[in-house]
């Protein structure tokens, strides 16, 4: 396994940058995979987009001391829960989580100020979970195909319109733009 120390070595050795004062840091394919965060990460202070995708980590952690972190990049590990981002919720405006384990969606109602959640091919099964994303009124693009509530509604044929009477201020779903036919549907589906 390769440590988060290590991790941020390679990246400056590769790219020439201090990491430290880097705002995009690259620490994603690491051979042999990455299988922990840890509080190596905190040194990340000016870095305003961290990838760790296509790891083995199954746990967000070591985050606290990122200040400017926007965009943390986790998709392709064994991610089970979105817990762990308390100390950067305020300033995160992007996760890209897709390909994990993720079926709980605890803790999302803490990220208020994420504006783009990518999370397909995860485990969302129930509108129970989704229904955690209500407190997200700043998220404007979501993706969510490949979870196994995107197949079974899209098979039903009520996906779109029950996503935009959850969440009306939806920009825009799996890659699609929401219009108000949708909205308008959907709010008198779900009521709101």
């Amino acid at each position: 396994m390769t440590s988060v120390k290590d991790a941020i070595k390679n990246f400056e050795a590769k790219s020439g940058q201090v990491a430290a004062e880097s705002e995009k840091v690259m620490l994603y394919g690491q051979l042999p995979p990455i299988t922990k965060m840890d509080n190596a990460l905190g040194s990340l202070k000016a870095c305003k987009h961290l990838a760790l995708s296509s790891n083995a980590i199954d746990k967000i952690a070591g985050l606290k001391g990122m200040d400017s972190l926007e965009i943390l990049s986790i998709g392709r590990n064994q991610i089970k829960a979105l817990q762990g981002l308390d100390d950067v919720c305020d300033t995160l405006r992007e996760i890209w989580c897709s390909y994990n384990l993720l079926d709980k969606l605890n803790g999302v109602e803490k990220l208020t100020n994420v504006k783009v959640l990518y999370m397909s091919n995860n485990n969302v099964k129930d509108w129970k979970e989704f229904d955690r994303m209500k407190e997200l009124t700043n998220l404007e693009e979501l993706l969510m195909v490949g979870n196994p509530l995107y197949e079974e509604h899209t098979k039903n044929g009520d996906w779109r319109i029950q996503v935009a009477g959850r969440l009306p201020w939806l920009k825009k779903l799996d890659g699609v733009p929401v219009d108000d036919d949708e909205k308008e549907q959907g709010k008198a589906l779900v009521g709101g």
